[in-house]
Order: C-alpha cells, then sequence, then structure tokens
C-alpha cells in the first residue's frame, strides 16, 4: 500500500506541476508567442485576476462566477494597457521587455499603496482523498482539467472562428490582411485581451491555493515564460503542451529525489540545456524535423 501511495504520489506530482506551468504559461502563448511582445507584466494581470476573484468571492459570490469575474476584469486590464502602451511595441522584443517591466513594477506598488501590504486568501475546495496512506488534494486535480480546457479552447478558438483566421493572418502579416480588410489594431487588442483574460482565470485559480498580496505575480512569471519560450512559436500551443511535458517530468523527479528547491532550480537548468540544442524552441524543432521527413 505504501508503494502505491508513492507511485501515486510521483503522479500525483506531475500532473500538479504540469497544471501549473499551462495555467501560468495560457496567455503568454498569444502574447509572446503570437504577438511577439515580452509581456513582463503578467505575473501582475495574474495578481489583479486574483484580488478579484477573492473580492468577489468574500462578497458572496460562488468561486466559478468569481474567478470569471478574474477574468473579465483582468481581460478588461489588458484592452486598457493595449491601447494606451503595448500597441507601441508590436515585434520589438527588447523594447516590449522594457517598457511591460516598468508596467509590472507600476502595477505592482499601485497594488501596494491601494490596497497595503495585507494578504487574502480563498479557502480550497473539494477536500482530499487518501491512496496508500498518503493525502492528495482534489482541487489539483482540478486545476489540471482546467489548464487543459484552457488550452483546448484557446487552439479551438484560433484554428476554427472567424476571429481565429483573421487573428492569424493578422499575426502573420498585418499590411497583406489590412489590405484585405481586416481591422488589425481591433485584432491586436482582442487577442491581448484574450491573453489578459487567460491570466486573469490563471491567477483567480491561483488564489485558492495560495497567500494573494501585491507581489502575487512575481511566483509565476518566470515559469510562465520559460515554458513559452521553450515551447517555441513554430506552433506556440503545441510547443507550450511539449515544454510542460518535458519541464513538469523534470520538477517531479528532482523534487523526490532531492528537494522542491532542487526541482525548481532544474527547471532553469533543464531548459536550457533544451534550448542549446533546440534554439526556436520544441514547436519549431518538430516542424524542421517533419519537413526534413516529407523531403525525403
Amino acid at each position: 500500500m505504501e508503494l502505491s501511495g508513492q507511485i501515486f504520489s510521483w503522479v500525483y506530482q506531475y500532473f500538479d506541476n504540469m497544471a501549473f506551468l499551462l495555467l501560468a504559461a495560457s496567455g503568454l502563448i498569444l502574447i509572446y508567442g503570437m504577438m511577439g511582445v515580452i509581456n513582463m507584466a503578467h505575473g501582475e494581470i495574474m495578481m489583479i485576476g486574483a484580488y478579484i476573484a477573492a473580492s468577489a468571492f468574500h462578497a458572496g459570490a460562488p468561486a466559478p462566477v468569481a474567478i470569471v469575474a478574474a477574468g473579465v476584469g483582468a481581460g478588461l486590464a489588458g484592452v486598457v494597457l493595449e491601447r494606451l502602451v503595448i500597441r507601441h511595441f508590436y515585434n520589438q522584443l527588447l523594447s516590449s521587455l522594457v517598457v511591460t517591466w516598468g508596467l509590472s513594477l507600476i502595477i505592482s506598488q499601485a497594488a501596494l499603496l491601494i490596497l497595503g501590504p495585507s494578504i487574502m486568501n480563498m479557502p480550497t475546495p473539494f477536500g482530499s482523498f487518501s491512496v496508500g496512506g498518503f493525502s492528495f488534494g482534489v482541487y489539483r486535480m482540478v486545476l489540471f482539467a482546467v489548464a487543459v480546457a484552457l488550452i483546448v479552447a484557446v487552439w479551438a478558438l484560433f484554428r476554427f472562428t472567424a476571429f481565429g483566421i483573421a487573428a492569424r493572418a493578422a499575426m502573420e502579416n498585418p499590411r497583406m490582411a489590412a489590405a484585405l480588410g481586416v481591422d488589425t489594431k481591433r485584432i491586436y487588442t482582442l487577442t491581448f485581451a484574450i491573453g489578459c483574460a487567460l491570466g486573469g482565470i490563471a491567477g483567480g485559480m491561483f488564489a485558492q491555493t495560495a497567500t494573494i498580496s501585491p507581489f502575487f505575480g512575481q511566483n509565476y512569471t518566470p515559469m510562465a515564460f520559460i515554458t513559452v519560450v521553450m515551447g517555441g512559436s513554430a506552433n506556440a500551443i503545441l510547443g507550450l503542451i511539449y515544454a510542460a511535458l518535458y519541464l513538469a517530468g523534470v520538477q517531479t523527479v528532482a523534487s523526490n529525489v532531492f528537494n522542491p528547491y532542487v526541482g525548481y532550480v532544474s527547471i532553469m537548468a533543464s531548459a536550457l540545456i533544451a534550448l542549446l540544442v533546440m534554439p526556436a524552441g520544441i514547436s519549431d524543432f518538430i516542424q524542421r524535423r517533419r519537413a526534413r521527413a516529407m523531403e525525403r
């Protein structure tokens, strides 16, 4: 029984780690992977979502409604940021990095001034279950299910809808898309807002597993960027999935063999090694392998 519990514990931690990476990076696959903007304020968008979710929950809203409100609020914040600042820095990686880093400092400090250093909490729902003498939280598996659902929803949106076709055209060749009648500015605004809404939903989900403070998002931004960059931009969604599968496996093994800190550091080390082999990311590497296979 104890052996079965240990095996299940490893599997459980693997899916938990993968849920963390997928949720944290779900909004960035649009903002960085498709739009070419290094959004260093992504963590602060998640923080906004976390505060909205917690405030709505403590005001009497059910947790699912509070999380939806977090997504809507973060999406609206994304519209404001895109129209005032972000739209001037598309496809300017270094400029967007500096500008959004400044935005992250402004937003976090503004939250500290307005809300103070006090923390907020949301209870973790669904309770726990036991396997082989080990106890596991049900909500962690809910996080994984939601992460998968969000990734599938984003893929379907950009694969099967008129908006998705127009968005892909605008990202690939904005001048040609504009010549064909696509309102590229509107497409950029909506795409950035959707990315921020996904970040807000992630923040609302994570708010039920961690304390919320003005610097809440700083725990998630590095891992989100590592996952998205390692996934590559040739196929942002598929690359994100491959990167999460790989990094979650490395973290799970290292955390159990050594300790959680080594597991955290191992993500960065393994990403560095992978990017040395695949500088453009996993999706680009796979795409080139397929192209070579077809040529043969």
